[in-house]
């Protein structure tokens, strides 16, 4: 069952409506890419009007056909019409796609859509349930599984894991928040979804075809599923207008071992902090803002698990701890004070520009202008771009993120602002590829990295690996990371920062990139 939260409002910014009016969610509309973050918009109908609002495409965590919305207010959705709860139980019964297609009408659009729904059969009764209904509650029913649901191939940037003798070991990396991992509810259900192959399918798939295919489709391979639900009844028909419950789940192991770099044992000293971090916010509401590019660190605070998932026994849990920290207690004059202010901007997109490594998002270099020190990086690309035998350049320029042991490196020399990296991606005309990996330095001694690959790679993994291992490593290139990439066969090359002109160094690149 949910685990007792505190209520936190989550209200939209920009709110079209009028202050006090209830409007009702008619229709959902299908994610799609905008600005580096999947959106969709979210069709309301007013006491005049019906208007489309666009929303990051895990805001819909918080949204139901049929219930009322006021004020923005997301999370606190109300059912005044069809208020029927029933369980239901659909375990052996064939589902049926159906698809048709739909307009939407309202102030300024009429926007053509498709109706998808499984359709089941049973006792002489219709059930429809909407596909989409199916991923929000069922498959992913918080904020991490719906950006992932959406993504091809990126868990692995976020754990591996091994079953072996009825136990499941979950080996989590430093990308995956470790406050994720309070409470039990996201390890189970990541857990019932790894121990059920077909269930893991399913996910699988979803990203699959929304990247070939461009929409949301995938099949029905639940054997068993039971679920409590509000619905619309009408003769020989109901309709799934929400799912608020999924019983009976079967995790197929009997013990789950995770760990994470977070896990350590603490040693407390009486050594003075260095510095602390101090909110000046007071305010508990959170508002979402869909036209931020990506995601705070604290939109997690919205990571809420609203659906109740119910178990037919629970799994033991064991957090290996393998790390040790200190914890400094004391504060004194040499103890630097940072304040922030904390305007409750949210947003539930994952991080694009501003996070790294969340399914990461290249930009042709011709738009791109950087000031500071990536700036040379920037103009030596430009340059490479018209070249005749290159086909494109493109690049992506993020900050690091805190590793395992190498905090400090993911900052600059003020302890505050986060260190960028830029990295650029060449294709040659006959279809070789080469990756260039730039950081910010101050006065590191660290190498440009470049890597040069003649097969398929999978290079957001290999940029992973080597961003956290720089971290971890405190400003060194990590030489196991280095290792195993190249049993992959891609090949490494360092170049030394030294004092060279753009246009050396652009012809420096090109003479390794056509070898």
């Amino acid at each position: 069952m949910g685990e007792n939260m505190n209520k936190v409002v989550v209200r939209k910014e920009d709110w079209p409506f009028l202050k006090g009016e209830k409007v009702k969610l008619k229709w959902i509309g299908e994610p799609f890419k905008k600005d580096n973050k999947w959106m969709f918009y979210a069709y309301f109908k007013g006491n005049k009007n019906t208007k489309k609002i666009l929303l990051d495409w895990a805001s819909i965590h918080f949204l139901s056909v049929g219930k009322y919305y006021t004020n923005g207010n997301l999370n606190g959705g109300e059912a005044l019409e069809d208020k029927d709860i029933m369980d239901i139980n659909l375990n052996g019964v064939k589902a049926e796609h159906k698809e048709r297609n739909w307009e939407v009408l309202g102030t300024g659009f009429k926007d053509k859509t498709k109706s998808k729904t499984f359709n089941f059969s049973k006792g002489g009764v219709l059930y429809t349930i909407p596909i989409i209904e199916i991923i929000r509650a069922v498959l992913a029913p918080d904020k991490f599984m719906l950006n992932r649901i959406l993504e091809m191939d990126t868990l692995e940037n976020y754990f591996t894991y091994e079953i072996k003798e009825s136990k499941l070991d979950i080996y989590f990396t430093s990308e995956y928040e470790k406050k994720l991992l309070n409470g039990s509810e996201k390890t189970n259900h990541l857990a019932w979804l790894l121990t059920n192959s077909s269930i893991l399918k399913m996910f699988n798939t979803v990203g699959k075809n929304m990247w070939e295919l461009g929409e949301l489709e995938f099949d029905f391979l639940f054997e068993r599923f039971s679920i409590k639900a509000r619905v619309k009844k009408k003769e020989s028909y109901i309709r799934v207008l929400e799912i608020v419950s999924l019983t009976k789940k079967r995790i197929n192991v009997d013990e789950i071992n995770i760990y994470h770099p977070g896990f350590q044992q603490t040693h407390t000293t009486n050594d003075v902090k260095k510095r602390i971090y101090v909110s000046k916010n007071s305010s508990s509401d959170r508002k979402l803002d869909s036209s931020s590019d990506g995601a705070t660190k604290d939109s997690e605070q919205i990571d809420t698990f609203l659906i109740a998932h119910e178990y037919e026994k629970m799994t033991k849990i064991n957090r290996v701890k393998s790390g040790r920290a200190v914890r400094r207690n004391k504060e004194d004059e040499s103890t630097k004070k940072y304040a922030f202010e904390d305007k409750g901007l949210r947003t539930t997109a994952d991080a694009g520009g501003q996070e790294m490594i969340k399914g990461l998002e290249f930009t042709n270099i011709e738009s791109v202008e950087e000031k500071g020190e990536l700036e040379e990086f920037v103009q030596v690309l430009k340059l490479l771009k018209k070249r005749r035998n290159i086909k494109s350049v493109e690049i992506i320029i993020g900050e690091l993120q805190e590793g395992r042991t190498g905090k400090r490196f993911s900052r600059l020399n003020d302890g505050v602002t986060k260190r960028k990296y830029a990295i650029g991606k060449i294709v040659m005309i006959d279809g070789r590829e080469c990756s260039l990996i730039e950081i910010e330095r101050e006065d590191k001694a660290l190498s440009m990295l470049m890597l040069k690959a003649n097969s398929s790679v999978k290079w957001n993994w290999i940029y992973s690996r080597l961003l956290l291992g720089l971290v971890d490593e405190s400003g060194k290139w990590s030489n196991e990371v280095i290792k195993k990439a190249e049993e992959q066969g891609i090949l490494f090359y360092r170049s030394k920062h030294i004092k060279k002109g753009i246009y050396e160094r652009a012809e420096h690149i090109y003479k390794i990139s056509i070898v």
